[in-house]
């Protein structure tokens, strides 16, 4: 569970955590026996201390490393003497992490929910506590073999085979997506009468023959799947040279806590079923996760997968999913391509839109007294630390096309277990500033618009609430130190550069980088990297800045 601004979460503890404790009588006497983490963290409760615990990432599969740190605290006119942790959540302040300030990272091997606390001591002996929640997974809950389907240390092969006649209708006019009836071969297996089409919305114009491509298994064959996967997605990442924007933005976000979709790089092949000659080599895609059903189950549990999902959609001045409140009518509310900008995913028999209504007027019908209550009106609603995590993400990695600035490429979840919607990362191929922003970006973003959307209610009063600016600077240091910098990024980058790499020049080559319809020419593979760790690293540093001059004002 997040915490919030209201006192059932989000109060910085400082009295003494402790447990309830019975008494039973045996015949031996008296035996005191506790139930769950039966501990006192003995404490000198000093009210002016502030206290402030943070984790990275906050949930996963098992095993998971999680890292800490204590971000904010700070004794007014006081030194902090002692950062302590209880990292396991046995009762034991185990890690003295001083030295570091409170920074530290423990990996949990065994799947539960585990109350981390950290105590502050100052100078003087008074002390504070506050305590975060990590939950982990164990991966036989998946119904999805995520370490088999999307093992990221290899690139596996995909052909698709398709009809001369069926090729040409879905070619005839691209934009109009047309599905048709292939047999596809994933991973060595084949899936006989799948949907086959065309993919992706201005890419269509742009790129080529290297079109992205998305496979429906069950459209003809009622009920059939891919080892549990009802779509393939193939994006060829586009306006991405590097072919890395993509699977690192995603990885970066799963890292932030968020639920994110998982991306393996495969090989395709293209076999013309009716011409007697070998499959064609058309290159190197990014397979990635679709969000679905199976995907909410996977991440919020089987119990929350029944939820409304919306896919948020722009178009120029056609509107798009801004979260502002136009009324009670879903048909009042911005239809960009024609269809409301709030896409609903499931649930479609009922084509009930007053959540995604209600989270709007929460967000913008109401005019607050103060950012205190919209704080605590939006918690009500919206899941604000899993969001925070997000725009953490975003503005750090300057993925610049999606909310707030163009109003696409998000989903939002209404998951039926806490009420709570939640914001979910999609195609975030134009990470590292590919669609906007450079190294010297605000740390809070621009207030004027640099996309489509000129109104973004949720992010401009989020930001108006100070502890979420706190809570997001903790969780842009954290992206800092631990993912988005310079020994990371190159470590990544090179991995997963290196891996693909052969398979751009394999016999007529990745249809990217060569043939008459090329996107790019081959040097700029390699160049891209390179200049995506450059902005990586001057990135880095001016945020580090930016947060260091943001404490300084707010104290």
């Amino acid at each position: 569970m997040p915490r919030t601004w209201k006192d059932l979460g989000r109060l910085r503890t400082i009295e003494s955590l402790s447990i309830f404790l019975f008494l039973a009588a045996t015949s031996a006497g008296l035996v005191v026996v506790g139930f769950s983490h039966p501990y006192t963290i003995t404490t000198h409760p000093d009210p002016a201390i502030q206290v402030f615990a943070y984790h990275m990432p906050n949930q996963g599969w098992a095993p998971l490393t999680v890292y800490f740190s204590a971000f904010g605290s700070y004794a007014p006119d006081k030194n902090i003497r002692r950062y302590e942790w209880d990292l396991d959540g046995n009762g034991s302040l185990e890690t003295d992490a001083t030295a570091t300030h409170g920074y530290t990272h423990y990996t949990y091997a065994k799947p539960g929910e585990y109350t981390v606390t950290l105590r502050v001591t100052d100078e003087d002996g008074g002390t504070a506590t506050d305590s975060v929640l990590v939950n982990i997974r164990h991966p036989a809950a998946s119904s999805v073999d995520y370490w088999t389907i999307f093992d990221d240390s290899q690139v596996q092969r995909v052909d698709l085979i398709v009809s001369q006649a069926n090729w040409d209708r879905m070619w005839l006019e691209p934009s109009s997506k047309t599905k048709v009836e292939v047999d596809v071969v994933v991973f060595g297996e084949r899936i006989k009468s799948v949907g086959l089409s065309l993919k992706g919305n201005a890419s269509l114009d742009a790129s080529g023959e290297k079109k992205s491509w998305k496979i429906d298994t069950d459209l003809f064959v009622e009920g059939q799947e891919f080892k549990n996967l009802k779509q393939l997605l193939f994006h060829n990442n586009f306006t991405d040279p590097s072919m890395l924007r993509e699977k690192m933005a995603y990885d970066m976000m799963r890292f932030a806590g968020l639920p994110s979709s998982h991306v393996v790089y495969v090989e395709l092949y293209i076999d013309f079923e009716d011409d007697d000659q070998p499959p064609i080599y058309w290159g190197i895609y990014s397979m990635v996760e679709r969000l679905d059903r199976k995907y909410l189950a996977n991440n919020f549990g089987r119990d929350s997968q029944h939820g409304n999902l919306y896919k948020a959609d722009a178009w120029f001045e056609q509107g798009a999913a801004d979260l502002a409140y136009y009324g009670e009518n879903i048909a009042d509310y911005p239809k960009p391509r024609g269809e409301v900008a709030y896409g609903l995913q499931t649930n479609l028999e009922y084509l009930d839109y007053s959540d995604i209504i209600h989270l709007c007027y929460v967000i913008d019908g109401v005019a607050y007294d103060s950012p205190e209550d919209f704080a605590s009106a939006l918690e009500e609603a919206f899941n604000v630390d899993s969001y925070l995590r997000y725009i953490a993400v975003l503005l750090t990695s300057l993925n610049l096309d999606t909310y707030p600035y163009t109003g696409n490429n998000y989903f939002l979840y209404h998951n039926p277990t806490t009420d709570l919607f939640e914001f979910l990362p999609w195609d975030m191929n134009n990470s590292w500033g590919h669609f906007a922003g450079g190294a010297n970006f605000p740390l809070f973003g621009e207030v004027e618009r640099i996309g489509p959307l000129e109104y973004a209610p949720l992010f401009t009063k989020v930001f108006e609430v100070d502890p979420y600016r706190q809570d997001y600077m903790a969780y842009v240091d954290l992206l800092l130190r631990y993912w988005f910098n310079k020994e990371n990024v190159t470590s990544q980058a090179e991995l997963w550069h290196d891996l693909i790499r052969p398979y751009l020049t394999k016999e007529t080559g990745d249809k990217a980088f060569f043939g008459s319809s090329a996107m790019y020419p081959i040097e700029k593979f390699d160049q891209d990297r390179m200049d995506l760790i450059t902005l990586t690293d001057r990135r880095n540093s001016f945020l580090f800045s930016a947060i260091q001059a943001e404490l300084q004002r707010s104290r």
